[in-house]
């Protein structure tokens, strides 16, 4: 099977996106990586794995610079198709929130697996051990995920004009922005946005969220 047919293949399994949509989905991808993966072969069968092999395959063909923050905005692009709009994901949260606040993390949390913002390959690299301490057992962790930043990608960023948009790297309007200039190691990083709405002398707090794409300079 091609690597644009299998990756479609998945990307209708686990998203909405039906059978009737595979045409659209696999010109989604070829106008991603390039018209000439079109005929790549793959024995990979993971999404994730797919994902990764299209982007080094954007790389092959110059459709993208050979970049960490490059590879990263194409990798969340391509999962963005398994990635439901924000009002979908605050919508599934809150009616699985009112019958089980834990389900409701719990499918949020597996769909940042399932979209590589939580990226298990990369955590799996990391080097953890517990010692004992006065305050108890302690995990320490050696961070061996992340890249170090390439000092080429911080050059240019120092290039890039700056703007009053968005105000923040954590503001709301970073919600489906997109730059790659400025982009160092999260090309979308999907946000857990916590709005807390406290109502005057009332305990309950109640929770807004929403998947963003932001940028990180």
């Amino acid at each position: 099977m091609t690597l644009v047919e299998n990756f479609v293949t998945k990307v209708i399994a686990e998203s909405s996106f039906e059978e009737l949509d595979r045409i659209y989905l696999a010109n989604r991808v070829l106008a991603l990586v390039g018209d000439g993966v079109f005929e790549v072969e793959t024995d990979q069968d993971d999404l994730i794995e797919l994902k990764d092999q299209l982007v080094e395959e954007a790389v092959r063909l110059e459709t993208i610079e050979d970049s960490q923050a490059a590879r990263e905005i194409l990798g969340a692009d391509l999962m963005d198709l398994v990635t439901p709009c924000p009002s979908q994901v605050n919508r599934d949260f809150w009616d699985t929130y009112a019958q089980s606040p834990e389900q409701a993390i719990a499918d949020f949390y597996q769909l940042s697996q399932k979209n590589d913002y939580i990226k298990l390959k990369a955590i799996a690299k990391n080097i953890a051990y517990r010692v004992p301490s006065d305050y108890g057992e302690l995990e320490i962790t050696i961070n061996l995920s992340k890249p170090e930043k390439d000092p080429k990608e911080i050059a240019a960023a120092k290039l890039v004009k700056s703007s009053n948009y968005p105000q923040c790297q954590l503001c709301m309007e970073n919600e489906g922005y997109h730059d790659v200039l400025i982009i160092q190691l999260e090309a979308i990083t999907e946000l857990f946005v916590l709005i807390f709405l406290v109502r005057s002398g009332a305990s309950n707090i109640r929770l807004t969220l929403t998947l963003m794409s932001t940028v990180f300079s």
